[in-house]
């Protein structure tokens, strides 16, 4: 069957050597119609499809997102400060992860993901020797469709996927016998009212007719190791067969990294917790440590200003949220003082330095700028975080 667009909806990796089971598909044809294709086998699926482009995307178990209050940066720049707040909430080193992240919000939030690169390259080879090659891993919000108001959402297994808006959502993992409702509010937190949820399981079809999210997980690390085999296999086959043959070990290597189910799902919690509480410093007991700072927050417990990276660059991107992207061209954190050089013209005018440092002292953290530089600290006369010295103090 020639089908216009063909999207797959992974179950979780099984890891290397293990049978992946059925995977759930659809597909839209030439007229824009989605068609729900139930679960098959990669085989079956392979045979009875003939589409022009695959999508597929992760399941919500494998992949975590989390939303980073960051400065107006741009290019690389962004790319290293996503990197540095995925970091510490990922549990594992960066380079055996595949990351992402959208656009920049008006908030300062940009939404991320990160996945083991053991899963991406397990997932893709799959893929590929089925005939289904992929270029990108959506995330399962991807496929929703975006509600011209309000939210959208499904229940894949235990977890509740929520589209949010054209490049937002997020996934949250539901315990048994908790409310679906329940689950999307402490997933949310606070007391605002909720948007409107739509629920799409009733219309199968529904469930893949998202449109307009436009970032993923690229596998383009794989695939730029499948080109440097077909570079090797061109002088003789055999090296393309030895090369295989490496390939196939590292992937082995890869797959026998992955921890069992229940050691995914503590990472997963864990790094929701840290995400939501980044001042806790470890995540041991996600539950009781989440509940703990859920209560302090209640209980109106101060927050103090801190001196180190994350402290500032939280309060920055707060401060700076109206500032226009990419009007920052440099950021440097040194000795508990976090520095931005302007792009040319960019430094705010001098009313507009004033209100920000006045803006700054009343969170507890002092702004000086000059020719072209913005450099903000804790102010001197700020209360230390608890159980943190202030930096350069005794």
């Amino acid at each position: 069957m020639k089908v216009d667009l063909l999207r797959l909806r992974l179950p979780p990796w099984p890891g290397d050597g293990a049978p992946p089971g059925t995977v759930q598909c659809g597909w839209r044809e030439s007229d824009g119609t989605w068609r729900d294709g139930g679960t098959l086998a990669l085989g079956e699926i392979a045979g009875r499809f003939h589409p022009k482009r695959i999508e597929a995307c992760l399941h919500p178990g494998d992949v975590p997102t989390a939303s980073f209050a960051l400065p107006p940066l741009s290019g690389r720049r962004l790319h290293a400060a996503v990197q540095g707040a995925i970091e510490p909430c990922a549990l594992r080193p960066l380079e055996t992860l595949v990351t992402g992240f959208g656009v920049r919000g008006p908030d300062g939030a940009v939404p991320a993901a990160w996945v083991g690169r053991d899963v991406v390259e397990g997932w893709s080879g799959l893929l590929r020797r089925h005939g289904l090659a992929v270029r990108a891993l959506h995330l399962p919000a991807a496929f929703l469709p975006c509600a011209d108001a309000g939210w959208t959402a499904c229940q894949i297994d235990r977890w509740l996927v929520v589209r949010t808006g054209q490049d937002q959502g997020f996934t949250h993992w539901l315990p048994d016998g908790a409310d679906r409702e329940a689950g999307i509010a402490a997933h949310a937190g606070g007391d605002a009212a909720l948007p409107a949820v739509r629920w799409v399981e009733g219309d199968a079809a529904v469930q893949w007719a998202g449109e307009g999210w436009r970032w993923s997980l690229p596998v383009g690390s794989t695939e730029a190791g499948s080109s440097g085999v077909a570079a090797l296999a061109a002088p003789a086959v055999a090296w393309g067969a030895i090369a295989a043959a490496v390939w196939l070990v590292g992937l082995n290597v890869y797959a026998s990294q992955l921890a069992a189910q229940g050691q995914t799902l503590k990472r997963q919690m864990a790094a929701r917790v840290k995400a939501a509480f980044p001042d806790v410093p470890v995540v041991v007991n996600p539950v009781q440590q989440a509940r703990q700072q859920k209560e302090a927050l209640a209980a109106g417990a101060p927050q103090a200003a801190k001196g180190d990276y994350a402290g500032l660059s939280r309060a920055a991107a707060n401060l700076l949220a109206q500032a226009p992207a990419g009007q920052v061209q440099g950021l440097r954190y040194a000795a508990g003082e976090l520095q931005f050089r302007w792009r040319d013209g960019a430094a705010p005018e001098a009313e507009a330095l004033r209100t920000l440092q006045a803006q700054a002292r009343e969170q507890g953290f002092a702004i000086e700028g000059d020719a072209g530089t913005l450099r903000m600290k804790v102010a001197s006369d700020a209360p230390a975080a608890e159980g943190t010295a202030q930096k350069g103090s005794p």
